[in-house]
């Protein structure tokens, strides 16, 4: 695969941005080549669904030239976040929901999430203005549940429902203002729970609780330093909650397991997966639980060894590395 350091970047918009579906039969152990399935998305998120259904969703940000960039920038002071000028101008275009129904071979057109109050496009070729990073949840009744979060001065983690397996979405409720990369988590009672990256306060993991459905949330508690989060339940009912460590006393990413009813206030004790890491961007876990009670996680990462004389930190190399975990 190309590497845009080779070109002197290192930031996370590039028009050029692919994603790539790779496949494992052994438990993770080996993987196919990567196989590109979609161009232009920033943050890849993927779910198979209980009928084996593939749910793809990402933000994505449209290149434009200057004078539509400048435009924009003049009538939307608010949603200067929504913009991005490194090396080229883009204009985030929103969320995407993309279907396939035969393993990832094809996929159908996007629905784009909207009906958040206060996101608008950008432009109005676009959608409303709303980016991603989490989970699908599939949940109990079969209702699946995406968090997207919109831009502006402070991000606001919304939360948006479909009842039909993923053809159409509508917006259900916010869940918290102040925060963004959501995770969604549904206990064995039932309840949902949101795991929050904070926007202002950013190192620490925050989380909160939905009794019906989504419709309405508790406020935020703080979890523990690290962010953003995933969880996995374990075969024991606990919760085992993964999480970037993004901090010079060991970047990398860290766990803790949470009891069933996943408490924030009941974390258990700390434990490193990975504290190798070369600078603070990295992290971004998620997990699967294999059928004999391992915990697969996956995370993309830099090693601090990688990084050549003379050059910055954020110029390692990042790659998606993978760890088992023995679940207990």
């Amino acid at each position: 695969m190309p590497s845009w350091l080779s070109e002197g970047l290192s930031g996370h918009w590039h028009p050029s941005t692919e994603l790539c579906l790779t496949h494992s039969d052994d438990d993770g152990a080996t993987w196919t080549s990567p196989q590109v399935y979609l161009a232009g998305g920033q943050c890849p998120n993927l779910r198979r669904l209980a009928d084996g259904t593939l749910i793809h969703h990402t933000h994505r940000f449209e290149l434009v030239n200057e004078a539509i960039f400048e435009t924009i920038r003049s009538r939307s002071p608010d949603n200067i976040a929504g913009l991005v000028e490194r090396n080229w101008p883009g204009v985030q275009r929103g969320t995407g929901i993309w279907r396939s129904t035969d393993g990832g071979t094809t996929w159908g057109e996007p629905t784009w999430l909207a009906g958040a109050p206060g996101s608008e496009p950008l432009h109005p070729k676009l959608a409303p203005a709303l980016a991603v990073r989490g989970n699908l949840l599939e949940t109990k009744s079969g209702t699946l549940l995406v968090s997207a979060y919109s831009f502006g001065q402070d991000n606001t983690s919304h939360l948006f429902a479909s009842t039909d397996g993923g053809d159409s979405w509508h917006w259900v409720a916010a869940i918290a203002d102040d925060s963004n990369e959501t995770y969604l988590h549904q206990t064995d009672a039932g309840d949902i729970v949101a795991f929050l990256r904070r926007h202002l306060d950013a190192d620490v993991l925050f989380a909160c609780r939905s009794l019906d459905d989504g419709a309405t949330w508790s406020t935020p508690e703080p979890v523990c330093r690290g962010y953003p989060a995933c969880t996995a339940r374990l075969p024991s009912g606990r919760v085992l909650l993964i999480y970037g460590f993004r901090f010079d006393e060991g970047y990398g990413v860290r766990a803790r397991v949470l009891p069933a009813n996943a408490a924030p206030d009941s974390a258990g004790e700390e434990f490193i997966v990975r504290a190798d890491g070369a600078g603070y961007d990295l992290g971004y876990p998620d997990a699967a639980v294999l059928p004999d009670g391992r915990v697969f996680v996956v995370f993309y990462h830099t090693r601090k060894t990688d990084v050549g004389t003379g050059q910055e930190v954020v110029q390692a190399p990042r790659f998606i590395a993978g760890c088992m975990l023995s679940a207990r």
